[in-house]
């Protein structure tokens, strides 16, 4: 799940609010440049959508503390409601949703409804207790970026990335098998992601497979660029119309009533 599932979250305190894109979360760091040289370079560098090289200036100019804030201010203050999709998400019930997601809007939601099976445990990529989890009956969201509850250990910057898989290689370990032992669908995402790019691409060398992984993404993406994605990563692409967000949700509650009704016939 990536930013597009939070989307659609909307809050009873701030009416205008909604979750952040990345592209909007730096944007709203950049404000807060001690630099102003380094203005140019990072709007530069924004509009190219090189978010990784705007990030590692922005964070390297930026204090930790008003990083936080904004973190907090974006993500935490406005109490958001679940989307759409997160709910339609619960109810097919898979055991495991990976996020490379800093909002806690799905885990919240999660935990407190009635629909929640055998319990929900969130995991970050620098837990020690994944594969633990794993074994167990409990649901997991793992949380491959970190989570606005740990602000400090959020990953932005390419530097990060190293770090985070470098401190961190059992988690990629188990996200590998992961990735390779599943069929992954991937919602409200990009694919522009490196951690998840370098993870799809790994597994889809060590063992090729004629089943695919599925996106469902909007309908402006070149031949080309569908054919490279198929290729590199396997996955095949079920599209909606641009901007048509409606669709979106309701294409996807439509899997829901499928999935409910496989079960419902198949499944003891």
């Amino acid at each position: 799940m990536g930013s597009g599932a939070s989307a659609g979250s909307t809050s009873d305190l701030e009416e205008s609010a909604k979750p952040p894109t990345w592209l909007e979360l730096l944007t709203l760091i950049k404000n807060h440049l001690s630099k102003k040289e380094d203005l140019p370079i990072v709007n530069d560098l924004l509009s190219k959508d090189k978010y990784l090289d705007a990030a590692e200036i922005l964070l390297k100019e930026v204090s930790q503390p008003d990083i936080d804030r904004i973190l907090r201010e974006k993500l935490v203050t406005p109490h958001f409601k679940p989307s759409r999709i997160h709910k339609a998400v619960l109810q097919i019930d898979p055991k495991i949703v990976i996020t490379t997601n800093y909002d806690d809007i799905y885990e919240i939601f999660c935990n407190s409804s009635a629909d929640a099976h055998d319990g929900y445990r969130t995991c970050t990529y620098y837990d020690t207790n994944i594969a633990a989890t794993l074994k167990s009956p409990v649901r997991m969201i793992i949380k491959a970026h970190g989570c606005i509850k740990q602000p400090d250990k959020i990953v932005l910057t390419r530097s990060q990335y190293f770090k985070a898989r470098k401190e961190n290689s059992n988690f990629y370990r188990i996200l590998d098998a992961l990735f390779l032992t599943n069929t992954l669908f991937f919602i409200g995402y990009n694919l522009s992601d490196p951690d998840i790019q370098l993870v799809l691409e790994n597994v889809n060398i060590v063992a090729e497979s004629n089943y695919p992984h599925y996106a469902y993404m909007p309908t402006n993406i070149h031949k080309a660029i569908k054919n490279a994605i198929k290729t590199a990563y396997n996955i095949d692409i079920i599209e909606y119309s641009q901007g048509d967000y409606e669709e979106l949700y309701r294409n996807f509650e439509l899997l829901l009533e499928q999935v409910l009704a496989y079960r419902e016939t198949y499944c003891i």
